[in-house]
């Protein structure tokens, strides 16, 4: 014990006699012992299934059929198979090369975050994306949403400097294509998450504190109560009230999912709402389903083209206590979609154009659907110590490989601390510094 900590005091002690700060010298001192640490962490909890029956990296490859060799490929790269002819008259050999060329890795995507709806738990699939991969990500100046619930605006991003361009932006924002993708860089995929009508307007009616902010008095359940309130009350309420105010109560109280797509939440003539369904169209590659969360991120997975192992996820944001918020869900289930009428439609379209999508998926689709809940299953058990299998030591050990940091910690990361940790690594990337490592 002696000889390591006079090894790690070592350092601390010639910074000292060169005159360097002491403050500076313990901070260096501390940030080594972090390193250290994040080894040991990683040996401990993310190496001990290699000293069971494992051969070799290349059979777990195989077995759980991973292909990193491909996880930093970002272009369409030709590659070259050659084969060989022997003929039967002859003992010259013929040389013939395919030219095939590797699928485009997109890595560059705009993910419209929509409210109660899941969000959180893609969000992270990003966040960790990113992270693995250096992406340059847009982050928020307002805390973690680009100054929500005003409209996206350039001006809303943290340490922007003109004609500076992203990979990534999956913060909360009210949709501006031509802004979002003036800031983007080439080959940007828009994607977006929506959830069924009355699971996300009791979710977020509960959140966002309707009872306080709606002035209701408890005597009812809180959907029952609010509905008692007349449609042109509500209006007057809602449009006389700074949007910025009450958490977002009022901005999101009428078509939540309208209202962060960027559209008019009052305007439910068909008319609208049908351009409205051929905007999103045009405008997204993939509408993703809350209540289908494997099938929407392997739906992900093969719109960017990524790798499997990564849209493993754990989910976020869940509410851990659920109110009864109705003593009639038939009823007030068609007030909700009589009051939001435009996400009432928006559901309905993408809901059948998500289930087209997984049709005219590979053959393949479904597989990728059970393995990657498995994975699911094996990484919570092995973050939460229950069980470790080959999987989830390869997928921790993977990502430890290429990001000196922790699955099992990034995974269960909340969207705002990891935005701290983005702006973190930023501060210091603009300053020419960054750090030897850290979470």
């Amino acid at each position: 014990f002696r000889q390591i900590f006079g090894f790690l005091t070592m350092p601390l002690l010639r910074l000292t006699s060169l005159k360097i700060s002491r403050r500076i010298a313990m901070l260096l001192l501390v940030l080594f012992i972090w390193e250290i640490h994040q080894i040991v962490y990683y040996e401990v909890n993310g190496g001990i299934a290699f000293k069971r029956n494992i051969t070799s990296k290349e059979q777990i490859k195989k077995d759980i059929g991973l292909l990193v060799s491909n996880a930093n490929a970002t272009a369409s790269t030709p590659t070259t198979e050659i084969s060989t002819t022997i003929n039967s008259t002859s003992p010259v050999v013929t040389v013939s090369t395919v030219t095939m060329a590797k699928k485009y890795i997109y890595q560059n995507v705009i993910f419209l975050k929509t409210h109660k709806t899941g969000s959180s738990t893609v969000t992270n699939v990003l966040q960790r994306y990113a992270k693995l991969n250096n992406l340059n990500v847009a982050l928020p100046q307002c805390d973690h949403r680009f100054c929500y619930p005003k409209k996206f605006d350039e001006s809303y991003i943290y340490k922007h400097k003109t004609r500076d361009t992203y990979n990534m932006l999956f913060n909360h924002a009210v949709f501006d294509k031509e802004k979002m993708l003036n800031i983007m860089a080439p080959n940007t995929k828009i994607v977006t998450i929506i959830r069924e009508p009355y699971a996300q307007f009791d979710s977020a009616a509960q959140y966002l504190n309707f009872k306080l902010y709606f002035n209701l008095t408890g005597r009812l359940p809180l959907l029952d109560e609010f509905f008692e309130l007349s449609e042109d009350f509500l209006k007057r309420l809602i449009q006389s009230t700074d949007p910025a105010e009450s958490e977002s109560a009022f901005a999101l109280a009428k078509n939540p999912n309208a209202f962060d797509l960027g559209f008019d939440v009052w305007e439910e003539t068909p008319e609208y709402i049908e351009s409205v369904l051929k905007s999103i169209s045009r405008d997204f590659d993939l509408v993703m389903i809350t209540e289908y969360m494997e099938e929407s991120l392997v739906l992900l997975k093969n719109e960017l083209n990524w790798n499997l192992e990564d849209v493993v996820f754990f989910s976020h944001n869940a509410r851990q206590f659920k109110e009864k918020n109705t003593n009639d869900i038939e009823n007030v289930t068609r007030k909700i979609l009589n009051w939001n009428k435009i996400d009432a439609a928006i559901y309905k379209h993408f809901n059948q154009t998500f289930w087209t999508k997984i049709a005219n998926s590979p053959p393949d689709f479904y597989t990728d659907v059970n393995k990657l809940k498995e994975w699911n299953r094996d990484l919570v058990n092995q973050c939460t110590g229950k069980k470790t299998t080959e999987s989830s030591t390869y997928l921790t050990k993977s990502y430890f490989e290429k990001t000196r940091g922790s699955l099992c910690y990034d995974i269960i990361r909340e969207e705002i601390p990891f935005t701290i940790w983005f702006k973190w690594t930023l501060r210091y990337k603009k300053r020419g510094f960054f750090p030897i490592n850290f979470y």
